[in-house]
């Protein structure tokens, strides 16, 4: 099997440099921090009782704390990798060459997606076993983890799907990055804003009839990141700033629905958006890197034609 030269190529330029190894490094050693406050908050640490004071739900409220800021940290730093896949190589003057090789505008597209997803999974796959402290206290099963890195694998395809197309788009890296942070907060916050307006402008006016659906909830807040994530949240056990009731008010509404919808759950919902989303978003990147020159390739093939056709009738008059 021939791997794809963008991705072979990328792959070993990154992984022998010192961003990488530094970056990672800096992500482990945050979640570390955040870990070590919340059992130093939750006096796990220096508890002179021992473990008889021990309160179960320490479990899952440390696995939706690593949570929260995993999916906070992958949310800032996917952008930041995937914004200057194809801007940076126009900036370094690299791209013509790219395009001259004869490898497809997809295979370019496609390698710089796998190599920033790969840079992602790296990511995922090194704090495993910062998650996994969570295993220590019971609670949580190893399901619920590795589903949770997949809807982390499937956000990232889409982020880095965006940031990616939107490089094709700009051609400086600042420019790229700033784009991609913008758009990603719009759909992550643009759909609970556009929640909040429906419900002052629609429910205000329908007054004692007025009543919050779940149709109505996934039909607006199904681009939201936050949205899927929220399935995430250890079922609803604790109330992590509110959080907890917040899903369990979900999942109240979606046993009430009667349509198919109540088959869904939000990550669901919102990880089949995220793939088509990120399907319609490479193709238009590869479309993007090449839409010039076809059209005057095609125009000078039709043009040359033309003339050939031309001399030919002028042959058969003569």
């Amino acid at each position: 099997m021939m791997l794809n030269p963008i991705l072979e190529k990328d792959l070993k330029t990154k992984m022998r440099g010192w961003r990488m190894p530094v970056l990672l490094s800096l992500y482990l050693a945050f979640l570390g921090f955040v870990l070590y406050l919340f059992f130093l908050g939750n006096d796990l640490i220096y508890n002179r009782y021992g473990y008889s004071t021990f309160n179960p739900r320490t479990a899952v409220d440390t696995y939706n704390v690593i949570a929260v800021f995993q999916f906070s940290l992958l949310a800032l730093i996917v952008p930041a990798l995937t914004a200057t896949a194809i801007s940076g190589e126009r900036e370094r003057q690299t791209l013509d060459l790219m395009l001259c090789s004869g490898i497809s505008t997809l295979s370019i597209v496609m390698g710089k997606l796998l190599v920033s997803i790969a840079n992602i999974m790296l990511l995922v796959v090194a704090s495993l076993p910062i998650l996994g402290v969570v295993f220590l206290f019971g609670g949580i099963g190893i399901g619920e983890v590795l589903l949770l890195l997949l809807y982390y694998i499937i956000t990232a395809l889409m982020a880095a799907s965006l940031g990616i197309f939107l490089s094709t788009l700009f051609r400086r890296n600042v420019t790229a990055i700033i784009a991609s942070y913008i758009c990603f907060a719009a759909l992550a916050i643009g759909p609970v804003i556009a929640l909040f307006i429906w419900g002052a402008f629609f429910l205000s006016r329908q007054g004692a009839n007025a009543e919050l659906t779940y149709a109505i909830l996934a039909k607006i807040l199904f681009p939201s990141p936050g949205f899927g994530f929220i399935s995430f949240l250890a079922g609803g056990r604790n109330d992590m700033v509110g959080l907890g009731a917040l899903f369990q008010e979900i999942n109240r509404l979606a046993e009430r629905e009667t349509s198919l919808l109540r088959y869904f759950k939000p990550w669901m919902i919102n990880s089949i958006f995220n793939i088509v989303f990120s399907c319609i978003l490479i193709y238009l990147s590869a479309w993007k890197l090449e839409p010039v020159k076809r059209r005057r390739k095609n125009k000078r093939e039709g043009h040359g034609k033309g003339e050939e056709r031309g001399r030919i009738e002028e042959r058969g008059i003569a």
